[in-house]
């Protein structure tokens, strides 16, 4: 052999060599087992909610007033106590009403009597039938004017027109009040509103019928059970978010309105997702979402389309079925086809 063909055969001799050094370390690679820590992936209903900040409204509230003039005598209730239906919550003076209205009762007892004498006179047809008209009239002028002086004396006290609790007080004992101007806030509390915003980006996945959980910080977490029955379809011109509120009954009263809360939401997407730890989202060379699963004991890089990010991690909208066990610790150490022990 000569010298230019023994070089020649020495070069592919150690071409052969070192690709069969390659060959066996990537099958040693693929013979390694790497021990990791997997998560099988469940239903984002099961696992993923959304969290947002609320506050306690009453059903609805009214400001009382008195409908006349007087000098308060009498104020029977105090900011934050509970009201019944029908319960007295004020008085003012009645003096000078009381003389209107015993005179009404004399003029009116007056025209009854002069009327029964005009009746007698025109039944027996010795009264001109005008004469008997102005009797009549002025019979029913006294019962109108008897009338309103006993509502004005009945509208000295204020009564609670619905069960509620004493928002505000505005009056004190010896001040004056004119018709119209509140003098109470009366909250109806018997059913209570969560009031919460959520973000432009969010409106979309609210349910107006979905269940929501509220938890309470100042009743010691307490937890309520409730509904959304309302979806603003305006936004605030300043934060861009929408109000959204859920309706609970509050028949015992604990709830009360300014209490701040939690409100916990599922999700509601139209195509079935799952949520993953944040660390277990990787991306490729190329900007590309993926995953590492375990499948037949092997690992095996899988694309995924991301979402929105939870308190429970990221939403996979994407790429992924129920059942699949996403590698979520120990990651960086595996390749693809890597044997994988499972702890």
């Amino acid at each position: 052999m000569t010298i230019k063909g023994s070089q020649k055969f020495t070069c592919a001799m150690l071409f052969l060599l070192i690709t069969a050094c390659a060959e066996n370390k990537k099958d040693n690679a693929h013979k390694k087992t790497v021990s990791v820590k997997t998560v099988e992936i469940k239903s984002a209903n099961e696992i993923s909610s959304r969290n947002y900040v609320g506050v306690v409204e009453e059903e609805s509230s009214s400001a009382l007033s008195f409908s006349i003039s007087g000098n308060v005598i009498n104020v029977y209730v105090a900011e934050g106590q509970k009201a019944s239906k029908g319960m007295l919550l004020a008085q003012v003076s009645a003096e000078n009403l009381q003389s209107s209205y015993d005179a009404a009762q004399a003029t009116l007892k007056q025209a009854e009597d002069a009327m029964a004498r005009m009746q007698m006179l025109y039944d027996s047809q010795s009264l001109p039938e005008i004469k008997y008209i102005e009797a009549k009239t002025k019979l029913e002028q006294a019962k109108s004017a008897a009338r309103i002086a006993e509502k004005n004396i009945s509208d000295t006290k204020l009564y609670a027109p619905f069960e509620g609790i004493i928002a505000k007080r505005l009056i004190d004992i010896g001040e004056n009040v004119i018709p119209g101007k509140p003098v109470f806030t009366l909250l109806k509390i018997n059913s209570v509103k969560i009031k919460f915003s959520v973000s432009e980006n969010e409106i979309s996945n609210i349910d107006r019928h979905g269940d929501a959980t509220i938890v309470v910080a100042a009743l010691d977490n307490k937890q309520f059970k409730g509904l959304v029955t309302e979806k603003n379809l305006t936004a605030n011109h300043i934060t861009h978010t929408y109000d959204a509120k859920i309706k609970l009954k509050n028949d015992s009263g604990e709830l009360i309105p300014g209490m701040a809360c939690r409100v916990l939401l599922n999700e509601n997407y139209d195509s079935e997702i799952f949520v993953l730890p944040n660390n277990s989202v990787l991306v490729s060379h190329d900007g590309r979402y993926f995953v590492w699963l375990v499948k037949n004991g092997c690992a095996t890089a899988t694309t995924v389309n991301i979402g929105n990010f939870t308190d429970s991690g990221v939403i996979i909208e994407s790429g992924l079925n129920i059942g699949d066990k996403v590698i979520v610790e120990g990651y960086h150490k595996v390749s693809e086809g890597m044997k994988i022990d499972e702890m």
